[in-house]
């Protein structure tokens, strides 16, 4: 059941800077043995851990991709298992991505191997790879990135007319400051594909989007391009990159042009919505397997 009353900017004003985590570390699984990195989810909006249900059953734990892994997750503040909403002065100062970047350091430090194996979708992955941009030499043995690349473009000269997908964020945040805009975010997002029984409640993480009267603002500068920045290709691990068609804003030419290169990276694209990764599992879950098989044949050779 969501928490009421419905989150709002204007209660998160009020209210004080965090003194414990917003986000939660969570060990869903524990293997006491475990010579291989941990697995580390890592979800978005407006979802949470929860989507990541069918990658971690006992039986796909026995596939080779995860068998012997201890499996963690780094669980935002949600409406579903986490309604731990941030202040705006947590918001403000980007106390979220902080909090990622301090959770993934301890999960790398319980690892037998020093390192971790990452998917991350959606607000996951954008965190993710902050830390990434932050230190490259970050011990990531491999990365699932679902739906976002390493680094965002917002011109028109890299995304043409799509570039205006960018407005969706003030769609997405509108209920935040308007909380009667809920009702249409809802639908907004079950017309583009989203499914899911508390679909209707999605606007009570709109939090995510706190800052698009800002975004809104500089949008047009950033259409021209205007302080536009290289692609991040420094990247020192495999990736498998799986992104639907609208998740090209969230991506560039130059990061997925570097991964194509690289023997040891996989690109594909879906013709599924942007949730795929709770709503299409058998997909995602296809390629991951492959995709890790190389590292868990070296491990039981």
């Amino acid at each position: 059941m969501p928490p009421s009353p419905f989150p709002t900017f204007w209660d998160a004003l009020h209210r004080p800077p965090a003194r414990q985590l917003r986000c939660r570390l969570r060990r869903i699984h524990h293997e006491p043995a475990s010579r291989r990195s941990p697995l580390l989810l890592l979800h978005g909006f407006p979802d949470s851990e929860q989507m990541y249900d069918a990658y971690i059953t006992p039986a796909e734990r026995e596939q080779d991709w995860l068998r012997g892994r201890s499996i963690y997750a780094i669980v935002l503040p949600n409406r579903r298992t986490n309604p731990n909403w941030p202040s705006l002065h947590d918001l403000w100062h980007g106390r979220l991505a902080r909090e990622v970047a301090a959770l993934i350091d301890v999960v790398i430090a319980a690892s037998p191997t020093d390192k971790v194996t990452i998917i991350a979708h959606n607000w996951g992955a954008t965190f993710t790879w902050m830390r990434v941009r932050q230190r490259p030499d970050l011990p990531i043995e491999r990365m699932v990135a679902l739906s976002v690349g390493s680094s965002f473009r917002y011109d028109v000269g890299e995304h043409g007319v799509g570039a205006l997908w960018w407005l969706y964020g003030v769609l997405f945040g509108l209920p935040y400051y308007l909380p009667p805009a809920r009702f249409l975010t809802a639908a907004a997002l079950i017309a583009g594909g989203y499914r899911a029984p508390d679909a209707d409640k999605a606007a009570y993480d709109s939090f995510h989007y706190w800052d698009w009267p800002l975004t809104l603002a500089r949008l047009p500068w950033r259409l021209a391009g205007y302080g536009q920045q290289p692609p991040f290709t420094d990247i020192r691990f495999p990736v498998l990159f799986i992104r639907s068609p609208l998740d090209r804003i969230a991506a560039t030419a130059g990061f997925e042009q570097a991964l194509r290169q690289r023997p040891d990276c996989v690109v594909h694209l879906t013709d599924n919505p942007h949730w795929f990764p709770e709503q299409r599992p058998a997909e995602v879950l296809r390629l991951v397997r492959s995709f890790l098989a190389d590292e868990a044949s070296s491990l039981y050779i």
